[in-house]
């Protein structure tokens, strides 16, 4: 610096040395500073908002004390439209029982010895109704009834006296009927399920053995027989259609059998009693090697099953916790509830419980529940819910 007076560089000196001690002051300072920052953020992240699950949509079918009604209620509108089957299909609230094949609800009527059935398409709206179609054969008893588009299949004991049982084949329009041999000595039928064109079906004989079979609807032929000696069994299928066979009681077992052919594929446990009623078990769904079903409570119990899921990997078994549910909506509704129809909707991943008010209202709902047990909704209805159907 020379050329510069004396007081100039001490001047220069000074301020450099001041600028150097800033230096060390401020940076420890801004590094802790941004430390600091950094491990607030980190310990305290920004609230993300939580998933909402989505209402889904159903339809469901019910009857108050003078009508049947269809209730299409759709999610995205919060919105139901109500349809009297009473008054625009004649459908009144005696029929004998009500079957869902694919879009068709078939509502069966007996009175006078004869048998009518009303047939309603659910996506168009399309009805058609056939009265009287099959007087019954005095030398026959009919244990049920299941329909397609075209043909209705009775499940019957003849001829008379006998135990034999048959299923008679039936055409909705024209003459042609025929009776098709199942087995002899049988004691009691139980309900059947409609699925890819043949009828599943199970029986109980008079030595206590519990049998299964189908009817072939598109050859008319009936199945091989499977003999599940003295233990009892309910059935159902998986999302990939293979027919699954639960081996009912403490020490319950799930089979899975080819349901073309009834040939064996695999076996697994079930670690929980399961106490299904035996013939198809209604509302349930295999989905995702998960079992999502109605379990039975022990009773006395204010509600006779409730929804669960039974994880078939780690054979855990989760229990929604209905009653709860349950208290939370009779608080809101200030009446007690009973529950009528529970089912699952893989489609939407969600379980759908129908209950009736307790009050002589002929009124009730459909409870929404997730997976994990969130109420999701609770859509009330102005009659009471007794079928499900789902999307």
């Amino acid at each position: 610096m020379e050329g510069y007076s004396a007081t100039f560089r001490i001047k220069w000196y000074l301020l450099n040395v001041n600028a150097v001690k800033l230096k060390r002051i401020l940076l420890p300072f801004l590094a802790l500073l941004f430390f600091s920052c950094s491990s607030d953020d980190s310990s305290n992240p920004v609230p993300q908002d939580e998933t909402e699950i989505p209402v889904a949509n159903f339809i469901v079918v019910g009857q108050d004390l003078n009508n049947v009604y269809q209730f299409d209620y759709d999610a995205t509108s919060n919105q139901g439209q109500l349809v009297n089957l009473t008054q625009e299909f004649n459908i009144s609230r005696n029929y004998l029982t009500l079957r869902e094949v694919d879009d068709l609800l078939s509502f069966y009527f007996f009175a006078d010895g004869a048998f009518s059935l009303i047939v309603k398409d659910i996506r168009t709206g399309a009805s058609s109704t056939y009265t009287d179609f099959y007087s019954n054969n005095p030398g026959q008893s009919v244990a049920w009834g299941i329909n397609t588009k075209s043909n209705v299949y009775f499940g019957f004991f003849g001829p008379f006296g006998a135990r034999n049982l048959g299923i008679l084949d039936v055409e909705f329009v024209g003459d042609l009927g025929r009776d098709i041999a199942i087995d002899e000595d049988v004691d009691f039928v139980f309900q059947p399920l409609l699925f890819q064109n043949k009828i599943y079906f199970m029986y109980r004989t008079n030595q206590g053995d519990y049998k299964f079979t189908f009817y072939d609807t598109l050859n008319s032929s009936a199945g091989p027989i499977l003999d599940f000696g003295d233990v009892s069994i309910s059935f159902l299928f998986d999302e990939f259609g293979e027919l699954a066979i639960v081996k009912n009681g403490p020490n319950a077992t799930l089979e899975f059998y080819d349901a073309n052919t009834l040939e064996f594929l695999e076996s697994m446990d079930l670690n929980f009693n399961t106490a299904f009623s035996v013939g198809p078990v209604d509302g349930a769904v295999i989905k995702d090697n998960t079992l999502f079903y109605a379990i039975p409570y022990i009773q006395p119990a204010k509600f006779s099953s409730g929804p669960a899921s039974f994880d078939l990997t780690t054979q855990e078994n989760t229990i929604i916790d209905l009653f709860s549910i349950a208290a939370e909506v009779e608080q809101e509704l200030s009446e007690s509830i009973g529950l009528t129809v529970q089912i699952y909707d893989p489609s939407q991943n969600v379980f759908l419980v129908g209950y009736e008010v307790l009050d002589q209202s002929a009124r009730g709902g459909v409870l929404q529940i997730s997976n994990e047990g969130t109420l999701i909704s609770n859509v009330a209805t102005t009659f009471v819910p007794t079928y499900i159907i789902r999307n």
